[in-house]
C-alpha cells in the first residue's frame, strides 16, 4: 500500500518532497528507489543503474549539514553515483529482507550482514565495491582485544568489549573488485591481502564559527578535550582517566558512558574536579560552541579507526588533535601523533604541548582549521570518492 501511493505521486514532485511523504507514510524505511537527485541525463533510461547497501535515512529528510559521520557519507555516495551517471536504489546496510530484482550494472556495500545475501542475487556482470568505515575486520578486533587485555593486566577489571565486530566481513572483501575504506594509507594497509585497495579521508562540514570566536589560548592551555562516539575502552577513555586523575590539567568528557564502564571507573568521573563528564551534547549548539571555544586540544588514543569523523569536525574549531597511530589520521604540521598510548607517554605528551608558547598553539590552531576546510572539506571527500569509483570501475572492466 505504502509504495502504491508513493508511486502515485513519484511523477509530481521533486524528489526530496518525494522523500519526505514517502518518510511520513513509514518511519522505518529500509529501502530508498530511483534516487536521482544529481543524475544529469534525465531524458529517457540512458543512464546505468547502481544498488548501495549503507544508510537510507538521510536521504529522507533534508541535508543535516551538521554531522558527516555517517549521515554525509550516506548522502555523498549516492550523489557521486549520480554525478557517475548511475541511478541509485540504496537499502540499509541491515536489511537481511531485501533481495535485488533489478539488474545492476554496480553494487556498493558496507558491512558483513547483508552483503552476501545481495551479492548472490546480482548478475555477473556487475562490477562490486566495498565500502569500509575502518580497517580490516581481524585486524580491528585484534587491536581491541589487546586493548581489553591491557585494561585487565593494568586494572584486575574484565570489561565487555564495545566495538567489536561480531559479523565476518570476509566475505564481502573477498569478492569485492575493489575496496574503499574510509582513513589513511596505514589503514589500506591493513587489507594488504586484497588487491585493489583505496583510501579516502573523512570530511566535516564547513562552520565559519572559527572565525568569530575569540580564542583565549593562554587560559586554554590545560583544556584537553575527549570528543567520540560510543566505545569507551576500544577510543581510550579509560587510559584518558587514569591520567588525567589527580592532574593539574583538565579533561571534558563529551561522549556516552557504557554502564559497566561507569560503574568501574565511578570514582575518577566523581571525585576529580579536573575531569569533566559533559555526555552528549547537541552539535553546533551554544553549549557545543562553547566547549569548541573553551580547549585547545581534542585528545583521542584509540586502538583502531577510520579518520574519525569526530576529530575531524573538531579540527573545524581550531582544536589541536593528539591522535594515536591507530586513529589512522594524518595529523602533519597542525598535530601531535601518539607513538603508543602507554600512561606513560600520554602523560608526557600533555605535559609537553601544555607548556608550548602562546604563538605555538595559535599556530597549530590555525594549521587544524585550514586542514578542515582543504583536505577534509565535504567537496575534497565527494571528489575523491567519484575517482576512486571511476578508478575501480576502470580496472575491473579492463581486466
Amino acid at each position: 500500500m505504502i509504495m502504491q501511493v508513493f508511486k502515485k505521486i513519484e511523477r509530481k514532485t521533486s524528489f526530496l518532497s518525494k522523500a519526505i511523504i514517502y518518510q511520513a507514510l513509514n518511519r522505518d524505511i529500509n529501502c530508498l528507489y530511483n534516487y536521482k537527485g544529481y543524475l544529469k541525463n534525465r531524458e529517457g533510461n540512458k543512464f546505468k543503474r547502481a544498488l548501495v547497501s549503507y544508510r537510507v535515512r538521510p536521504l529522507l529528510q533534508p541535508p543535516p549539514q551538521i554531522r558527516f559521520s555517517n549521515d554525509g557519507i550516506a548522502l555523498a555516495i549516492p550523489r557521486a553515483l549520480n554525478e557517475l551517471g548511475y541511478s541509485v536504489d540504496v537499502v540499509n546496510w541491515d536489511d537481511l529482507n531485501f533481495v535485488p530484482e533489478k539488474k545492476y550494472d554496480l553494487f556498493i556495500g558496507h558491512g558483513g550482514k547483508n552483503f552476501k545475501s545481495i551479492y548472490k542475487h546480482l548478475n555477473k556482470e556487475a562490477i562490486v565495491i566495498y565500502f569500509s568505515t575502518g580497517s580490516y575486520w581481524e585486524f580491528h578486533n585484534t587491536q581491541e582485544e589487546k586493548r581489553f587485555n591491557d585494561l585487565k593486566l593494568r586494572r584486575g577489571v574484565i570489561l565487555p568489549y564495545d566495538r567489536y565486530i561480531n559479523k565476518s566481513e570476509e566475505f564481502a572483501n573477498s569478492v569485492a573488485d575493489g575496496i574503499i575504506c574510509l582513513g589513511n594509507r596505514h589503514v589500506a594497509k591493513t587489507y594488504s591481502k586484497f588487491p585493489l585497495v583505496l583510501s579516502i579521508n573523512n570530511a566535516s562540514y564547513y562552520d565559519d564559527h572559527y572565525e568569530k570566536a575569540a580564542k583565549d589560548f593562554a587560559k586554554n592551555r590545560k583544556n584537553f578535550l575527549f570528543f567520540s562516539g560510543g566505545g569507551n575502552v576500544h577510543k581510550g577513555l579509560d587510559l584518558l582517566l587514569e591520567v588525567f586523575s589527580g592532574f593539574d590539567k583538565n579533561l571534558y568528557i563529551c561522549t556516552h558512558l557504557d554502564s559497566e564502564f561507569k560503574k568501574f571507573y565511578k570514582r575518577e568521573l566523581r571525585d576529580y574536579p579536573n575531569i569533566l563528564y559533559v555526555g552528549f551534547i547537541k552539535m553546533r549548539s551554544k553549549k557545543f560552541y562553547d566547549l569548541m571555544d573553551k580547549c585547545n586540544y581534542v585528545i583521542f588514543p584509540s586502538c583502531s579507526e577510520g579518520s574519525p569523523g569526530s576529530v575531524i569536525n573538531c579540527l573545524q574549531y581550531g582544536l589541536i588533535p593528539i591522535v594515536s597511530k591507530e586513529s589512522n589520521l594524518d595529523v602533519h604540521n597542525y598535530g601531535i601523533l601518539l607513538e603508543t598510548c602507554s600512561i606513560e607517554n600520554i602523560t608526557r605528551v600533555i605535559n609537553n604541548v601544555s607548556n608550548k608558547p602562546i604563538d605555538w598553539i595559535k599556530e597549530k590552531s590555525l594549521l587544524a582549521r585550514k586542514a578542515a576546510i582543504t583536505n577534509y572539506s565535504e567537496e575534497t571527500f565527494l571528489n575523491n570518492l567519484k575517482n576512486h569509483i571511476k578508478y575501480i570501475i576502470e580496472k575491473t572492466s579492463a581486466k
